[in-house]
């Protein structure tokens, strides 16, 4: 069952992060942010249009995956479930997803002079809400499932 719950988490996390990086609202922000900094001449330069991808691009972003529903998994969801308590997933993979995304975020921060500041404290956000989905769904889901199970027993 643990190798389901990091399969569940890692198809979550896949789904709401794709999703809410195509989504209008995010491409709106992102575009006008980066171009109210200048920083949209310097993403023409240096970005890379997912349809230019290759494997090495496929690769790093299934480890990235992999390694998000990983922590999940491990730091929120196992012990929610050990705990039988929704709160302790949505505590820990709050957590989680906000050091996750710090950890990318404040050193392009710190290296672009030009990078929007505001983004900063939103991204971190947004990888806190993300992973908090994440734990959150699948820890509902499983702890629904034993509820139903001792129910019927």
């Amino acid at each position: 069952m643990l190798y389901v719950r990091f399969l569940a988490a890692f198809v979550v996390y896949t789904v709401i992060d794709v999703g809410w990086n195509v989504s209008p609202i995010a491409v709106g922000m992102y575009e006008s942010l980066y171009e109210a900094s200048g920083n949209d001449a310097l993403l023409d330069q240096f970005g890379r249009k997912m349809d230019t991808w290759g494997i090495e691009q496929g690769l790093a972003l299934l480890v990235f995956l992999g390694l998000i529903a990983l922590g999940n998994s491990y730091l929120a969801i196992e012990p929610a479930l050990k705990e039988n308590s929704l709160i302790r997933a949505m505590k820990n993979s709050f957590v989680l997803g906000c050091a996750a995304y710090a950890t990318y975020i404040v050193p392009i921060f710190l290296i672009l002079k030009t990078w929007p500041t505001i983004l900063v404290p939103i991204d971190i956000l947004i990888g806190g809400l993300l992973s908090l989905i994440t734990s959150t769904v699948v820890t509902y889901v499983v702890l629904r499932r034993r509820k139903k199970a001792e129910g019927t027993a």
